[in-house]
Protein backbone atom coordinates (compact mmCIF):
# COMPACT_ATOMS: atom_id res chain seq x y z
CA UNK A 1 0.00 0.00 0.00
CA UNK A 2 2.78 2.43 0.88
CA UNK A 3 4.58 1.73 -2.41
CA UNK A 4 1.36 2.27 -4.37
CA UNK A 5 0.77 5.63 -2.70
CA UNK A 6 4.34 6.70 -3.45
CA UNK A 7 3.89 5.84 -7.12
CA UNK A 8 0.53 7.63 -7.27
CA UNK A 9 1.85 10.79 -5.59
CA UNK A 10 4.87 10.73 -7.91
CA UNK A 11 2.55 10.52 -10.94
CA UNK A 12 0.47 13.45 -9.69
CA UNK A 13 3.64 15.39 -8.93
CA UNK A 14 4.88 14.83 -12.48
CA UNK A 15 1.63 16.25 -13.82
CA UNK A 16 2.00 19.17 -11.43
CA UNK A 17 5.51 19.88 -12.69
CA UNK A 18 4.15 19.78 -16.24
CA UNK A 19 1.68 22.46 -15.14
CA UNK A 20 4.55 24.49 -13.70
CA UNK A 21 6.31 24.36 -17.06
CA UNK A 22 3.10 25.40 -18.83
CA UNK A 23 2.69 28.41 -16.51
CA UNK A 24 6.34 29.43 -16.53
CA UNK A 25 5.64 32.26 -18.98
CA UNK A 26 3.34 33.99 -16.48
CA UNK A 27 5.44 33.23 -13.38
CA UNK A 28 7.19 36.32 -12.10
CA UNK A 29 8.17 36.44 -8.39
CA UNK A 30 6.29 39.18 -6.59
CA UNK A 31 4.27 40.26 -9.64
CA UNK A 32 0.84 39.82 -8.04
CA UNK A 33 1.99 41.48 -4.83
CA UNK A 34 3.11 44.45 -6.91
CA UNK A 35 -0.39 44.54 -8.44
CA UNK A 36 -1.96 44.74 -4.99
CA UNK A 37 0.53 47.41 -3.92
CA UNK A 38 -0.29 49.59 -6.95
CA UNK A 39 -4.00 49.21 -6.21
CA UNK A 40 -3.46 50.06 -2.54
CA UNK A 41 -1.51 53.18 -3.40
CA UNK A 42 -4.18 54.25 -5.89
CA UNK A 43 -6.97 53.58 -3.37
CA UNK A 44 -5.40 55.73 -0.65
CA UNK A 45 -4.31 58.53 -3.01
CA UNK A 46 -6.99 58.80 -5.71
CA UNK A 47 -9.83 56.84 -4.11
CA UNK A 48 -9.98 54.39 -7.04
CA UNK A 49 -7.95 51.15 -6.81
CA UNK A 50 -8.85 50.35 -10.43
CA UNK A 51 -7.49 53.56 -11.95
CA UNK A 52 -4.19 51.89 -12.92
CA UNK A 53 -5.83 49.02 -14.85
CA UNK A 54 -5.38 50.49 -18.31
CA UNK A 55 -1.70 51.28 -17.70
CA UNK A 56 -0.52 47.72 -17.00
CA UNK A 57 -0.67 44.40 -18.91
CA UNK A 58 -3.86 42.36 -18.61
CA UNK A 59 -2.33 39.71 -16.32
CA UNK A 60 -1.39 42.33 -13.71
CA UNK A 61 -4.63 44.28 -13.34
CA UNK A 62 -6.40 44.52 -10.00
CA UNK A 63 -9.80 42.79 -10.33
CA UNK A 64 -10.80 42.28 -6.69
CA UNK A 65 -13.08 44.14 -4.28
CA UNK A 66 -11.40 47.06 -2.46
CA UNK A 67 -10.69 45.08 0.75
CA UNK A 68 -7.31 43.71 -0.35
CA UNK A 69 -6.14 47.10 -1.61
CA UNK A 70 -7.21 48.62 1.70
CA UNK A 71 -5.13 46.18 3.74
CA UNK A 72 -2.06 45.83 1.53
CA UNK A 73 -0.19 48.91 2.86
CA UNK A 74 -0.08 47.12 6.24
CA UNK A 75 0.36 43.51 5.08
CA UNK A 76 2.24 44.08 1.83
CA UNK A 77 5.79 44.30 3.19
CA UNK A 78 7.31 41.44 1.14
CA UNK A 79 8.92 39.43 4.01
CA UNK A 80 5.66 39.58 5.99
CA UNK A 81 3.47 38.86 2.97
CA UNK A 82 5.39 35.79 1.84
CA UNK A 83 5.66 34.50 5.42
CA UNK A 84 1.87 34.69 5.71
CA UNK A 85 1.52 32.92 2.36
CA UNK A 86 3.80 30.12 3.58
CA UNK A 87 1.65 29.66 6.69
CA UNK A 88 -1.56 29.73 4.66
CA UNK A 89 -0.16 27.12 2.26
CA UNK A 90 0.34 24.58 5.03
CA UNK A 91 -3.28 24.81 6.27
CA UNK A 92 -5.20 23.07 3.42
CA UNK A 93 -2.48 20.46 2.90
CA UNK A 94 -2.43 19.58 6.61
CA UNK A 95 -6.23 19.44 6.79
CA UNK A 96 -6.39 17.35 3.61
CA UNK A 97 -3.96 14.81 5.04
CA UNK A 98 -5.74 14.67 8.41
CA UNK A 99 -9.17 14.24 6.83
CA UNK A 100 -8.41 12.11 3.77
CA UNK A 101 -5.17 10.37 4.68
CA UNK A 102 -2.57 10.00 1.90
CA UNK A 103 -5.24 10.89 -0.69
CA UNK A 104 -5.21 14.40 0.76
CA UNK A 105 -1.73 14.89 -0.67
CA UNK A 106 -2.83 14.22 -4.25
CA UNK A 107 -4.41 17.63 -4.96
CA UNK A 108 -1.31 19.35 -3.60
CA UNK A 109 0.93 17.25 -5.86
CA UNK A 110 -1.28 17.67 -8.92
CA UNK A 111 -1.65 21.42 -8.47
CA UNK A 112 1.97 22.11 -7.61
CA UNK A 113 2.33 23.95 -10.91
CA UNK A 114 -0.65 26.24 -10.45
CA UNK A 115 -0.04 26.54 -6.73
CA UNK A 116 3.68 27.19 -7.13
CA UNK A 117 3.00 29.97 -9.60
CA UNK A 118 0.70 31.72 -7.16
CA UNK A 119 3.12 31.35 -4.27
CA UNK A 120 6.00 32.81 -6.28
CA UNK A 121 3.86 35.61 -7.69
CA UNK A 122 2.59 36.48 -4.21
CA UNK A 123 -1.06 35.85 -5.10
CA UNK A 124 -3.73 36.12 -2.41
CA UNK A 125 -5.16 32.74 -3.45
CA UNK A 126 -3.24 31.03 -0.64
CA UNK A 127 -5.28 32.94 1.92
CA UNK A 128 -8.54 32.19 0.12
CA UNK A 129 -7.85 28.44 0.02
CA UNK A 130 -6.74 28.38 3.67
CA UNK A 131 -9.93 30.15 4.75
CA UNK A 132 -12.06 27.78 2.67
CA UNK A 133 -10.30 24.72 4.09
CA UNK A 134 -11.49 25.45 7.63
CA UNK A 135 -15.13 26.13 6.73
CA UNK A 136 -16.46 22.53 6.86
CA UNK A 137 -14.96 22.01 10.31
CA UNK A 138 -15.91 25.24 12.06
CA UNK A 139 -19.04 27.25 12.82
CA UNK A 140 -18.97 31.01 13.32
CA UNK A 141 -15.22 31.27 12.80
CA UNK A 142 -15.47 29.50 9.45
CA UNK A 143 -18.43 31.65 8.42
CA UNK A 144 -16.52 34.86 9.13
CA UNK A 145 -13.47 33.46 7.32
CA UNK A 146 -15.68 32.57 4.36
CA UNK A 147 -16.97 36.16 4.28
CA UNK A 148 -13.39 37.45 4.17
CA UNK A 149 -12.56 34.97 1.39
CA UNK A 150 -15.67 36.10 -0.51
CA UNK A 151 -14.56 39.71 -0.29
CA UNK A 152 -11.13 38.75 -1.56
CA UNK A 153 -12.15 36.91 -4.72
CA UNK A 154 -15.03 34.44 -4.31
CA UNK A 155 -18.63 34.29 -5.51
CA UNK A 156 -21.10 34.45 -2.59
CA UNK A 157 -23.15 31.63 -4.16
CA UNK A 158 -20.68 29.14 -2.67
CA UNK A 159 -21.51 30.19 0.89
CA UNK A 160 -25.25 30.56 0.37
CA UNK A 161 -25.63 27.12 -1.22
CA UNK A 162 -23.43 25.45 1.41
CA UNK A 163 -25.24 26.83 4.45
CA UNK A 164 -28.73 26.58 2.97
CA UNK A 165 -28.17 23.00 1.88
CA UNK A 166 -26.95 22.03 5.34
CA UNK A 167 -29.61 24.13 7.11
CA UNK A 168 -26.95 25.76 9.23
CA UNK A 169 -28.91 28.93 9.88
CA UNK A 170 -26.66 30.19 12.67
CA UNK A 171 -23.56 29.96 10.50
CA UNK A 172 -25.43 31.57 7.60
CA UNK A 173 -26.36 34.47 9.89
CA UNK A 174 -22.71 34.87 10.90
CA UNK A 175 -21.70 34.87 7.25
CA UNK A 176 -24.27 37.46 6.21
CA UNK A 177 -23.45 39.63 9.23
CA UNK A 178 -19.73 39.53 8.45
CA UNK A 179 -20.46 40.35 4.80
CA UNK A 180 -22.52 43.37 5.87
CA UNK A 181 -19.72 44.64 8.13
CA UNK A 182 -17.09 44.15 5.42
CA UNK A 183 -19.30 45.89 2.84
CA UNK A 184 -19.73 48.85 5.20
CA UNK A 185 -15.96 49.07 5.68
CA UNK A 186 -15.46 49.19 1.89
CA UNK A 187 -18.39 51.51 1.21
CA UNK A 188 -16.34 54.56 0.13
CA UNK A 189 -14.83 52.56 -2.74
CA UNK A 190 -17.66 50.23 -3.77
CA UNK A 191 -18.92 52.69 -6.39
CA UNK A 192 -15.49 52.58 -8.08
CA UNK A 193 -15.65 48.78 -8.13
CA UNK A 194 -19.12 48.77 -9.69
CA UNK A 195 -18.05 51.31 -12.28
CA UNK A 196 -15.00 49.19 -13.16
CA UNK A 197 -16.96 45.95 -13.52
CA UNK A 198 -19.74 47.58 -15.54
CA UNK A 199 -17.60 49.62 -17.92
CA UNK A 200 -14.32 47.72 -18.38
CA UNK A 201 -14.71 44.47 -20.38
CA UNK A 202 -11.36 43.13 -19.12
CA UNK A 203 -12.77 42.90 -15.58
CA UNK A 204 -14.62 39.67 -16.41
CA UNK A 205 -12.95 38.73 -19.67
CA UNK A 206 -13.24 35.04 -20.49
CA UNK A 207 -10.17 32.95 -21.29
CA UNK A 208 -11.27 30.81 -24.29
CA UNK A 209 -11.50 27.13 -23.45
CA UNK A 210 -10.87 27.65 -19.73
CA UNK A 211 -14.28 28.84 -18.64
CA UNK A 212 -17.78 27.52 -19.17
CA UNK A 213 -18.71 31.03 -20.27
CA UNK A 214 -16.50 30.54 -23.33
CA UNK A 215 -19.25 28.27 -24.68
CA UNK A 216 -21.77 31.09 -24.46
CA UNK A 217 -23.99 32.79 -21.91
CA UNK A 218 -26.72 30.13 -21.89
CA UNK A 219 -24.40 27.12 -21.29
CA UNK A 220 -22.67 29.10 -18.56
CA UNK A 221 -25.92 29.89 -16.76
CA UNK A 222 -27.32 26.37 -17.18
CA UNK A 223 -24.09 24.72 -16.07
CA UNK A 224 -23.84 26.96 -13.03
CA UNK A 225 -27.48 26.24 -12.15
CA UNK A 226 -27.02 22.46 -12.43
CA UNK A 227 -23.88 22.42 -10.29
CA UNK A 228 -25.59 24.76 -7.83
CA UNK A 229 -28.60 22.45 -7.52
CA UNK A 230 -26.31 19.45 -7.01
CA UNK A 231 -24.30 21.34 -4.37
CA UNK A 232 -27.52 22.29 -2.60
CA UNK A 233 -29.02 18.79 -2.79
CA UNK A 234 -25.89 16.95 -1.64
CA UNK A 235 -24.64 19.59 0.80
CA UNK A 236 -24.93 17.20 3.74
CA UNK A 237 -23.17 14.37 1.95
CA UNK A 238 -19.50 13.44 1.78
CA UNK A 239 -19.25 15.36 -1.49
CA UNK A 240 -21.03 18.53 -0.33
CA UNK A 241 -18.04 20.79 0.14
CA UNK A 242 -16.42 19.56 -3.09
CA UNK A 243 -19.58 20.42 -5.04
CA UNK A 244 -19.76 23.83 -3.40
CA UNK A 245 -16.17 24.48 -4.43
CA UNK A 246 -16.89 23.29 -7.98
CA UNK A 247 -19.82 25.71 -8.07
CA UNK A 248 -17.33 28.50 -7.44
CA UNK A 249 -15.18 27.36 -10.36
CA UNK A 250 -18.14 26.99 -12.73
CA UNK A 251 -19.71 30.32 -11.74
CA UNK A 252 -16.54 32.30 -12.35
CA UNK A 253 -16.72 34.04 -15.74
CA UNK A 254 -12.91 34.07 -15.96
CA UNK A 255 -11.42 30.75 -14.87
CA UNK A 256 -7.67 30.39 -14.98
CA UNK A 257 -5.77 27.16 -14.45
CA UNK A 258 -4.51 28.52 -11.14
CA UNK A 259 -8.07 28.75 -9.80
CA UNK A 260 -8.15 24.96 -9.72
CA UNK A 261 -6.09 25.31 -6.57
CA UNK A 262 -9.42 25.94 -4.84
CA UNK A 263 -9.88 22.17 -4.92
CA UNK A 264 -7.18 21.94 -2.27
CA UNK A 265 -9.80 23.28 0.13
CA UNK A 266 -12.24 20.43 -0.53
CA UNK A 267 -10.74 17.21 0.84
CA UNK A 268 -12.97 14.14 0.76
CA UNK A 269 -13.14 12.54 4.21
CA UNK A 270 -12.46 8.84 4.45
CA UNK A 271 -15.73 6.87 4.74
CA UNK A 272 -14.82 5.45 8.14
CA UNK A 273 -14.05 8.94 9.47
CA UNK A 274 -17.35 10.21 8.09
CA UNK A 275 -19.27 7.40 9.78
CA UNK A 276 -17.47 8.03 13.03
CA UNK A 277 -18.34 11.74 13.01
CA UNK A 278 -22.00 11.07 12.23
CA UNK A 279 -22.52 8.23 14.71
CA UNK A 280 -24.37 9.23 17.89
CA UNK A 281 -22.21 9.74 20.94
CA UNK A 282 -22.90 7.51 23.94
CA UNK A 283 -25.01 9.03 26.67
CA UNK A 284 -22.96 9.18 29.89
CA UNK A 285 -26.15 8.99 31.96
CA UNK A 286 -26.89 5.60 30.45
CA UNK A 287 -23.80 4.01 32.02
CA UNK A 288 -24.46 1.54 34.76
CA UNK A 289 -22.57 1.23 38.04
Amino acid sequence: MHARWIVLVAFYLALGLLGAWYLSGTTSPGADLATYQRAGEALWTTGDPYSEAAAVPEDYRYRYPPLLAMAIPVLGWPPLWFALIAIATVVPIWIGFRVSGPAGLLPAALLVGAWGQQLLNGNAQAFVVALLAIVPFTGAVGAVGLAVATMLKLHPALAIVWYLGRREWRSLAWYLGAMAVLAAVQLPWLSAMLDYYLTDPTATETIPGMSLRALGFVPWVLGTALVGIAALWFARSRYGWLLATLLQLVALPRVLLVNLALLLAAPLPRPEAEALRESPRPDPSARSG
